[in-house]
């Protein structure tokens, strides 16, 4: 069972466009309305992570689309296999999970945050569904990891991006998140060939 440690709820109000026709044939005009959306955070340890495993396939099919080099590695890697990664890292530090629910109690997004032993906090997952994207969800949940860490007094703040999905980049800058490094992967190529046979 997970470990909660607090829930709160954010009302927010959407904008939607509501278009008004005559006869179901002719476009009379536009109209901007406002539609109240409650969303309920939840904040709780790495005991709930199993709650994320849908959103996380869906992280995980984007991800793979947009990779440039390792769609085959990402798209085969499971959700057990990345949760027991989460945990292992849990129990060598700290782990903080929130939760963004619906009313009707469906996960629309999340946020998995954790700090190591030598004071690095790592945002570790964060993600958003994307019927609720650009509604300032995501930016509630990088904000809650981000005081977690301060309240804990991390050193250093991390996150990785994969290459392909740049597009993320302006969201995580908003924080101070920057560009520092590029990690390089050799490709495990079918037929034993790794890379290129190219000399330097």
């Amino acid at each position: 069972m997970a470990t909660f440690i607090f829930s709160y709820i954010r009302l927010m109000y959407v904008k939607v466009s509501h278009i008004t026709l005559t006869r179901g044939k002719k476009l009379l005009a536009y109209e901007d309305i406002c539609q109240k959306m409650s969303i309920i955070y939840e904040v709780m340890t790495e005991e709930g992570l199993d709650l994320i495993g849908p959103l996380w396939l869906e992280l995980r099919q984007m991800h793979r689309a947009r990779s440039i080099h390792f769609r085959s590695s990402l798209g085969a890697k499971s959700f057990e296999e990345r949760r027991e990664e989460l945990l292992e890292k849990a129990a060598g530090g700290l782990m903080r999970l929130e939760l963004a629910r619906e009313d009707d109690g469906r996960v629309v997004g999340y946020c998995v945050s954790s700090v190591r032993s030598d004071m690095t906090g790592e945002v570790d997952s964060i993600f958003v569904t994307a019927a609720y994207r650009r509604m300032g969800v995501g930016t509630f949940l990088m904000e809650g990891a981000l005081r977690w860490m301060d309240g804990l007094g991390v050193k250093r703040k991390v996150l990785l991006a994969i290459v392909g999905n740049e597009e993320v980049h302006s969201f995580y800058a908003r924080f101070g998140f920057l560009p520092k490094s590029v990690q390089l992967e050799q490709v495990q190529r079918t037929g034993g060939t790794r890379g290129s046979d190219k000399p330097i």
